[in-house]
């Protein structure tokens, strides 16, 4: 399990796992985790970020299982998130591309990204956010 050092509320370091870091940020309101189940597990899940101290809704995490992959669960999950962005307050959602199947390396990922309008921006990719780009739902 993987360690991470981070401050605690004293002001103290504490290494928590990331299941921990986890839990702590989602009590704090930080973390969002949005789920789509089916019968026999999961299909995919999203995390974001909506801290306040940051000035871009951050994505943590998008995951598609390879069984709804090229379905548009993918791109579902991601407006999602840019309709969460626009409605919280940002003008700009963020991610770091980084892939976790063997078979999907980082710069197909980062292609897909950038077919939905994201741009590499340094270390991670962005996209501004146009709330004219969303329906309103009354």
């Amino acid at each position: 399990m993987h360690k991470i050092e981070i401050p605690n509320t004293v002001g103290k370091n504490k290494n928590m796992s990331l299941d921990e870091l986890y839990r702590y940020r989602t009590q704090c309101g930080e973390l969002q985790c949005h789920r789509i189940n089916v019968p026999d597990g999961m299909a995919g899940e999203l995390i974001i970020n909506i801290s306040r101290n940051e000035k871009a809704l951050s994505i943590e995490e998008v995951f598609v299982d390879r069984k709804f992959r090229n379905t548009g669960l993918g791109s579902s999950l991601l407006s999602f998130a840019e309709k969460t962005a626009m409605t919280s307050g940002f003008q700009k959602v963020e991610l770091r591309v980084f892939s976790t199947d063997p078979l999907v390396p980082d710069h197909k990922l980062q292609e897909w990204y950038m077919k939905r309008g994201y741009e590499v921006d340094g270390e991670k990719m962005s996209k501004r956010i146009n709330p004219r780009n969303f329906e309103v739902m009354i």
